[in-house]
């Protein structure tokens, strides 16, 4: 099942053309071979269902969530960064995030959920430019 539902070339790259990335062309062979490789490591089988039955999330309610970043405030510099182009509810959160005690500074960068990896160097100037603020 695992083979056929998570870790076919197929499905790999649907996962990443619908949401993980937001600009299809960024899908590359060298890409989707490289996420393959990684369902293919011990244990990896484990990691799909343990994600989505929530129990990689440390967390259980948006306040929850948010408390987190509010403990940590004033003590570290927090920059959060939201992508434009994630999916719904995973950009509610990121929404959720800005403005929220404890985050020093919010910016939208193109993206949808690994805009780090999608826009590597768009993330790190704007990583650059809060570290050299603080």
């Amino acid at each position: 099942m695992y083979n056929f539902m998570v870790s076919s070339p197929k499905n790999i790259r649907t996962q990443y053309t619908s949401h993980v990335y937001a600009d299809p062309d960024n899908v590359t062979p060298s890409l989707l071979e490289s996420r393959l490789a990684l369902t293919k490591r011990e244990g990896a089988r484990f990691a799909p269902a343990a994600f989505l039955t929530g129990l990689l999330d440390p967390v259980t309610t948006r306040e929850e969530f948010l408390s987190l970043f509010e403990s940590v405030g004033g003590k570290v510099p927090l920059l959060v960064l939201g992508a434009t182009n994630a999916p719904k509810r995973s950009k509610a959160e990121m929404d959720a995030l800005n403005g929220a005690k404890g985050v020093a500074k919010y910016v939208e960068v193109d993206g949808a959920l690994l805009p780090q990896e999608e826009y590597p160097d768009l993330v790190s100037k704007e990583l650059y430019n809060f570290l050299v603020s603080v």
